[in-house]
């Protein structure tokens, strides 16, 4: 969704005590790191912990983030030192803060770890492209003027921060350590972001009801409390391209200006609700990995959630809590909270999950760093051409049984169902 985009705008330190100079020397440096400590303690933004359902840009509950952002300066190099964390997966990205897309990552079987410690890494961000062969070296454009750094972390164990301390920021300009800036807001809509969001109120004038058209043009609030707005009003389209109850399919639509993370692959699959009917969706399950570096699966990790048009995120459930049924495929059935729904799921051996909105929902597949021998994940499925018709561009005719396809079933039909046989995808 680039659109959105337009739219909106401890170093170890051995104290020898040989002598009183070399006792002086080594304690002068350990106030300075000490001090670069307490200086990065509380630069980093405020903690998106994905099981907040109020986030935007469809998280995974599974995920939590964590932000940075600060003005591209010449000669500024930017040092991140952190301890490997305790979660399945975690990872950095760059992004163009304007754009909310991705400029490089560095996934967790990249980072490299300190040579002294290996329990602890360094990274640096640099627009000096003599480093690019330096380890743990990100290298970003002069050209983007603000950027914004996303430390993420899956399945974090003991708590969100996966039991380590968030790591510590240095700035170096020029060779000269300088005293770290906090993380700096979300930047402003410009003149012509505007302007454009403007005319796409006006092409899809149905899209928001008046109330959101006014708290969208009025000056009392700021660009983040209208970002569901328009986050609502460039995904609304996608629910065009539902057609056929009984045939529902998934496709590659666009992430950027989502602030994507490269090492994840969606489709996503818009669905209206149906009355008296119930959702059940399915696709083949990838073998997955379960711990931090672990790369001979077919993926990290998947999941499938629940979103809304807004971007908001409701429920995730991820590979371990996904039960497989006999025939390799993983089935959900999405419909009303109902005792009775909930054991004809149980009794087939199935998937539940709650349908959580009330006309419209999204629901995402996820496949974490793809092996390259896995040919069937979602990262082959071409991105969605909006010029062309949705017909053609479904996920399965790209990746078969592993793609996300669903369909309506009548309650009554549902409650009369005794085996998987007679679902008939």
């Amino acid at each position: 969704m680039n659109e959105i985009i337009k739219a909106i705008n401890k170093p170890n330190l051995y104290f020898i005590y040989r002598n009183k100079i070399l006792f002086f020397v080594l304690t002068c440096t350990f106030l300075q790191a000490f001090t670069i400590q307490a200086q990065n303690q509380n630069v980093w933004g405020k903690p998106y912990i994905g099981n907040d359902v109020n986030l935007l840009y469809y998280p995974d509950q599974n995920a939590n983030y964590f932000r940075y952002a600060w003005e591209n300066k010449p000669g500024l190099h930017i040092i991140v030192k952190g301890k490997m964390p305790e979660a399945r997966y975690f990872s950095f990205n760059i992004y163009d803060d304007y754009h909310k897309s991705s400029i490089k990552a560095l996934s967790d079987v990249q980072i490299l770890p300190d040579e002294a410690d290996p329990s602890t890494y360094t990274i640096h961000i640099t627009q000096n492209s003599s480093m690019e062969s330096k380890r743990n070296t990100i290298i970003v454009p002069d050209s983007v003027r603000l950027l914004s750094l996303f430390l993420r972390y899956y399945l974090a164990r003991i708590d969100p921060f996966a039991n380590v301390p968030l790591p510590t920021i240095q700035m170096v300009v020029n060779g000269v350590n300088i005293a770290t800036a906090a993380s700096i807001p979300m930047p402003s809509m410009s003149t012509a972001d505007i302007a454009n969001l403007r005319n796409l109120v006006a092409a899809q004038p149905k899209f928001l009801t008046n109330a959101e058209k006014k708290k969208l043009a009025s000056n009392k609030y700021t660009v983040s409390e209208k970002e569901p707005l328009i986050s609502k009003l460039l995904t609304m389209p996608i629910f065009r391209h539902f057609s056929n109850p009984d045939t529902i399919s998934a496709y590659n639509f666009m992430s950027d200006g989502n602030y994507p993370n490269k090492d994840n692959h969606y489709i996503v699959m818009p669905v209206l609700q149906q009355k008296k009917s119930v959702l059940l969706v399915r696709f083949k399950a990838p073998s997955h990995g379960l711990k931090l570096g672990d790369n001979t699966s077919d993926v990290r990790y998947y999941s499938l959630s629940q979103g809304n048009e807004y971007t908001n995120t409701s429920l995730t459930m991820h590979d371990e809590q996904l039960k497989i049924s006999a025939d390799g495929f993983v089935y959900v059935l999405v419909a009303p909270e109902s005792e009775e729904l909930k054991s004809t799921a149980a009794n087939l051996g199935i998937n539940f999950m709650p349908w959580l909105y009330q006309d419209r929902l999204v629901l995402i597949l996820r496949h974490m760093l793809p092996s390259k021998n896995f040919k069937s994940s979602t990262a082959e499925v071409p991105v969605f051409q909006r010029a062309k018709p949705s017909k053609g561009q479904e996920a399965e005719l790209t990746i078969g049984d592993f793609a996300l396809k669903g369909k309506f079933i009548k309650t009554k039909e549902w409650k009369a169902v005794k085996n998987l046989d007679q679902l008939r995808f």
